[in-house]
């Protein structure tokens, strides 16, 4: 397959850390590149790093205000009278890395963990001819990857990677919040060795071996907890689905066990889950979210099959 001219544009590549202060994967990846000086084994491109919310780690936290990861819409870094802790830090990012639209960075790899069952997760916010090999390549050459989209879900999106023109979330689990273990930390690092090899190498050659076609699971829409009156909690994720990665959901199966012991049945139409039962989304309720699979033509980049 050749490989399309505007891979060669890519000429420096941002590595992020610490969007969220409480996924230290990422944060100890990349202050282990900075101090190994890991950008001097690349020839072809500029490696630099951010450690995105320093008050957040700190407080080993997910956040201070607001989610520094939505924070990162056009209308919202041209907002001025948006002034919390992640507001402020996401237009320094911009700054800095930016502007968005017109960035200094060319390719921006985010790395975030899961509390769930999310294997190797590769994010894509662009569905395009780059993102789909670059996809397909990861896939192709590493364990247990999944590819999500969340390009359908908005024309401007709120991710720090949106600053640049290309880029991708990396995101690895179950790990719990605060805390660091060594299998995902070496599933992180391969991750991204990966994409900037996929970089390196279509820089210098055609990369002729990739598959005709790429699954990928499209995120949709969003299930919440069951509440009381008064917004309390009132139901837990059923145990069927705990655990699981990116089950299928068909109308009847059980979604929640109720406090009171009672089954809460899914009535919707097929789909499968993702981020079930994920810590991170409890402030907003959020059990699990949805999407739906998908297969891309790379040479087309059209969807060609979905359910």
């Amino acid at each position: 397959m050749e490989l399309l001219r505007e891979h060669e544009s890519i000429s420096s590549v941002l590595l992020v850390g610490g969007t969220h202060g409480n996924e230290l994967t990422g944060i100890h990846l990349v202050q282990h590149w900075k101090k190994q000086k890991i950008e001097n084994k690349f020839n072809h491109f500029r490696l630099d790093y951010l450690i995105a919310n320093l008050s957040a780690i700190d407080a080993n936290k997910r956040y201070i205000d607001h989610d520094l990861n939505r924070c990162f819409k056009l209308l919202d870094l041209e907002d001025h009278s948006l002034k919390s802790n992640e507001q402020l830090r996401a237009k320094q990012i911009n700054n800095k890395f930016g502007p968005k639209g017109n960035s200094k960075v060319d390719f921006i790899i985010d790395l975030h963990t899961s509390t769930t069952n999310m294997q190797t997760n590769i994010v894509l916010t662009r569905i395009d001819a780059f993102h789909l090999q670059l996809a397909a390549y990861l896939k192709q050459r590493l364990p247990n990857v999944v590819i999500t989209s969340e390009s359908e879900l908005m024309e401007d999106h709120h991710f720090l990677e949106s600053i640049a023109g290309k880029g991708v979330l990396i995101e690895v689990g179950p790990i719990p919040q605060g805390s660091v273990e060594y299998p995902c930390f070496e599933t992180t690092e391969k991750t991204v060795l990966t994409c900037l090899e996929f970089i390196e190498m279509s820089k210098q050659h055609t990369i002729d071996d990739l598959p005709d076609e790429l699954e990928i699971m499209s995120y949709h829409s969003k299930i919440y907890f069951p509440t009381d009156e008064i917004g309390n909690i009132t139901a837990s994720v059923h145990p069927d689905l705990v655990g699981k990665a990116y089950p299928q959901l068909v109308r009847g199966d059980r979604l929640f066990k109720s406090f009171d012991g009672g089954d809460v049945f899914y009535q919707g139409d097929d789909t499968y889950c993702a981020f079930i039962n994920e810590a991170a989304y409890y402030d907003q309720k959020i059990a699990m979210c949805l999407c739906r699979s998908k297969k891309y033509s790379l040479s087309s980049c059209k969807v060609i099959d979905f359910k």
